[in-house]
């Protein structure tokens, strides 16, 4: 049962990934673009850059936004941030892939030097990604012992069964993947076999199609061969002929 539990822990964490939000928050009478993760803001875009590459702040929250979503579709890639300086910069990359660039400008009106900034926003992305994990792991640990303590009475063990939701849920997930295997398994086998038996159809079309082919050649044969009798009779008593107008 314990295994049976972390495996569709492990199988709702595959299913249901990291949630990505590009939102706003008004700080310090001022409207600001923000990014969360799993409901919890890891970076707050208050400057639009000191390199003036983008129009706005929103326009940069945007891209920082996609390249964590997009290095996000696989979480182990957001915990390998690492930071760089370039010039007066900061930049997080991912497999020598830019994620995010703090610049000077955005440090203004805070104790926090680039690096700090950089690094800051690095552990609320590494942070909030984990988020999901504790809750599965804190689930886990009530669900071992509730039927570890259940377990000790075998009787209400039996009955928690019906009265426990969570158990019961669990259960039911767990069927229905079961069932959705099965299905995908028989229907893949039709398939096949489908496709086989086509192959198979065509295969005898084409020796019946061979076999007339011969039986044609064969009387085409024959007749040829017949002609060339008759031909050959005909050149004999021709012959024949000449000689015997020949002797007197």
């Amino acid at each position: 049962m314990k295994y049976l539990i972390l495996f569709l822990l492990a199988f709702q964490t595959f299913v249901f990934p990291d949630v990505f939000q590009l939102a706003t928050i008004v700080d310090n009478h001022q409207l600001i673009p923000v990014i969360k993760i799993n409901g919890k803001i890891v970076i707050k875009v208050k400057d639009v850059g000191t390199k003036q590459v983008f129009s706005s702040s929103f326009e940069r929250s945007e891209k920082i936004y996609e390249s964590l979503q997009e290095m996000g579709d696989q979480r182990t890639n957001l915990n390998r941030i690492r930071i760089r300086r370039n010039k007066a910069d900061y930049v997080a990359y991912i497999d020598n892939i830019e994620v995010y660039r703090v610049t000077p400008s955005d440090v203004i009106g805070s104790d926090l030097t680039v690096y700090q900034m950089a690094s800051l926003w690095r552990d609320n992305i590494v942070s909030a990604i984990k988020i999901t994990n504790f809750s599965s792991s804190t689930e886990i640990d009530e669900q071992q012992s509730q039927f570890f303590s259940d377990f000790s009475m075998p009787l209400i063990s039996f009955l928690s069964i019906f009265s426990n939701n969570s158990i019961f849920v669990v259960f039911f997930q767990f069927m229905l993947f079961i069932i959705i295997q099965v299905v995908a398994i028989l229907l893949t086998f039709k398939y096949l076999n489908r496709q086989q038996l086509s192959t198979f159809d065509d295969f005898k079309k084409r020796i019946k199609t061979l076999q007339s082919d011969q039986l044609r050649d064969k009387h085409l044969i024959s007749s040829l061969e017949n002609q060339i009798n008759d031909l050959s009779q005909k050149l004999g008593l021709d012959d024949s002929d000449n000689v015997s107008n020949i002797n007197p």
